[in-house]
């Protein structure tokens, strides 16, 4: 059977006691700040995301506002440029249409001042004949 050693039994506690201290002050403090510092540089890691996926949402929300501004803006643009075209249509056609008027208008007159031109030849013409006649 076992036998006990009542003095190897008491060195044995003795030496795990004072593997267990001396580990404990030199060893123990450098893992436990060791742990404590990744558990930090994690929470800071964390943070740092936290904040720039705010700031990436905020830049996203920033972005699609001046998209919508911008679109906005180009279709007023395009509108306007509609309407003015549409009126400089309606000028011309207006400025067209009085200058064909004008020109029919001059045309009748010089018309007009032809026949009676051709009226008073004719009776010119006449009355020579009826005086060469007479």
């Amino acid at each position: 059977m076992m036998d006990l050693h009542p003095g190897l039994m008491l060195w044995t506690i003795i030496s795990f006691v004072l593997f267990f201290f001396l580990l404990k002050k030199f060893a123990w403090g450098p893992i436990i700040q060791a742990l404590d510092a990744r558990e930090k540089g994690i929470k800071d890691n964390i943070q740092a995301a936290e904040v720039a996926r705010i700031e990436a949402e905020k830049s996203l929300e920033e972005y699609k506002k001046q998209l919508t501004e911008s679109q906005a803006e180009a279709q007023k643009m395009i509108a306007d440029a509609r309407r003015d075209a549409e009126r400089v249509r309606e000028d011309l056609l207006a400025k067209s249409k009085a200058e064909a008027e004008d020109q029919i208008n001059r045309a009748r007159k010089q018309i007009e001042l032809e026949g009676q031109e051709a009226v008073n030849r004719i009776k010119s013409d006449i009355a020579d004949l009826v005086i060469d006649s007479a």
